[in-house]
């Protein structure tokens, strides 16, 4: 094992220790128990993008750089978290876990969305994860290093290109002509909508994340832009998993809802969980 892994595996081990220890100290509530399991993952997730961000360059140690591509805005920040933990860090109630599940087992299309920094692609790589191993995965996105749990499954072909370009568009080709069973994409532009339904209505099933705060309305504006877009979301009969985050600025899912289209128009269904 190299050097920079085993201190930092041992960085990883301490920072979970140091939690067990604030937790058998403290005895904090659930509410403070919840949000240092959170920190204590979050940094943990921070050491392993580190370790994997020495493995891939292998150079001689630069902080100042390290530390600006940790933080770069452009960059997407992914917790390899499973539903599970989506849970017990209060991102969901058990309901909406158990809603979206179900979503996968009946291979029903899911869009996550929200603002920026909310979670969502957290959720999209958590999601992936409850997919049936043997499942053809088809993933489109535009950043360097791709969900975490792709990276664990056979059966899938990942396809790069950034947004609003002829090539981007390409890859939407593609992904129709493999005839997967779900096509995965790390973040849809909003233009992107129309072309991402045609490439399901070839059969797939879809899970993506749109950045905008009303998904109503990035919907209608799909609807304007494509003549077939309306057939193509009355036949898929998508979900929809909203993200904000809560007065306190902690992500949180705020509303579930199906979607539909009669008459040419938009029509949308809350789904509200139900008293545990």
């Amino acid at each position: 094992m190299p050097p920079s892994q085993r201190i930092l595996a041992a960085y990883e081990y301490g920072l979970k220790r140091l939690a067990d220890e604030l937790i058998a100290e403290n005895e904090p509530s659930d509410e403070e128990r919840a949000h240092l399991l959170l920190v204590t993952q979050m940094a943990q997730s921070l050491v392993k993008a580190y370790d994997a961000y020495q493995l891939k360059h292998a150079f001689a140690l630069n902080t100042s750089q390290a530390t600006i591509e940790a933080v770069e805005p452009e960059e997407r920040l992914v917790l390899n978290l499973t539903l599970r933990s989506l849970v017990d860090n209060s991102l969901m109630s058990p309901w909406h876990a158990r809603f979206l599940s179900g979503c996968l087992g009946l291979k029903r299309t899911v869009l996550i969305t929200g603002g920026g920094n909310v979670g969502k692609s957290t959720l999209l790589n958590a999601l992936i994860d409850l997919l049936p191993k043997d499942q053809r995965i088809v993933a489109i996105d535009d950043a360097d290093e791709g969900l975490p749990a792709l990276g664990e499954r056979s059966f899938t072909v990942q396809l790069k290109a950034k947004r609003n370009t002829p090539a981007r568009a390409g890859t939407f080709r593609k992904a129709a002509d493999m005839r997967p069973g779900w096509v995965v994409v790390g973040e849809l532009a909003r233009r992107e909508g129309p072309v991402f339904l045609e490439t399901l209505a070839a059969g797939s099933s879809g899970l993506a994340t749109i950045q905008t705060p009303e998904p109503e309305a990035a919907l209608a504006d799909w609807l304007s832009m494509g003549r077939d877009t309306a057939e193509h979301l009355k036949s898929l009969d998508p979900v929809i998993c909203h993200l904000h985050r809560d007065q306190r600025g902690r992500p949180r899912v705020q509303k579930m809802v199906e979607v539909t289209v009669q008459d040419g128009f938009l029509t949308v269904t809350p789904r509200n969980p139900v008293e545990e």
